[in-house]
């Protein structure tokens, strides 16, 4: 077992629990990754510096945008569809690992939608679309990580089923 601190009496469970519990801490830490990728796609776009390109067509943002609303309909869908059942065994049963694990699920495949809609961005930023254009899909991308940051369950009170 991971020792946080000793002296203290504190492990890496004792850590969890105090922040969440049952992975909740490890999922915070991913969502974490996620905003700090956002930013480090930036970067990496200010470092390279792709020249603009005066014939752009616009057909490849068109379809980005649609294949991108699909997604972002998809990600509410299966995110909803995972967390929510979840959610409502947890706050019965918070040792219940199979809840546990759809819960995660849920929150990651969140997180992969939000980065993928930044991806886009980053696509047309290459390709040589100005950032109003490019720019559209970071600021979605980044709504919603926003959006959907995971939420701690809470249990039931005792004696409530």
């Amino acid at each position: 077992m991971l020792e946080v601190c000793p002296a203290a009496g504190h492990n890496a469970e004792s850590l969890r629990a105090f922040l969440g519990g049952f992975g909740a801490l490890d999922i915070r830490l991913v969502h974490v990754a996620f905003f700090v990728t956002w930013f480090l796609l930036i970067f990496a776009i200010e470092i390279v510096k792709p020249t603009p390109d005066a014939n752009s067509s616009t057909i490849i943002p068109a379809v980005l945008g649609l294949v991108g609303f699909l997604e972002i309909g998809l990600g509410f869908f299966l995110r909803s569809r995972f967390i929510e059942e979840a959610e409502a065994i947890l706050q019965a049963d918070p040792e219940n690992q199979s809840a546990k694990q759809k819960w995660r699920t849920g929150n990651l495949l969140a997180f992969c939608f939000a980065e993928t809609i930044t991806l886009f961005g980053v696509v047309l930023k290459y390709l040589g679309y100005e950032w109003k254009i490019a720019g559209v899909f970071f600021g979605v991308g980044l709504l919603l990580l926003i959006l959907w940051t995971p939420r701690q369950i809470a249990p039931m009170p005792p004696g409530v089923h």
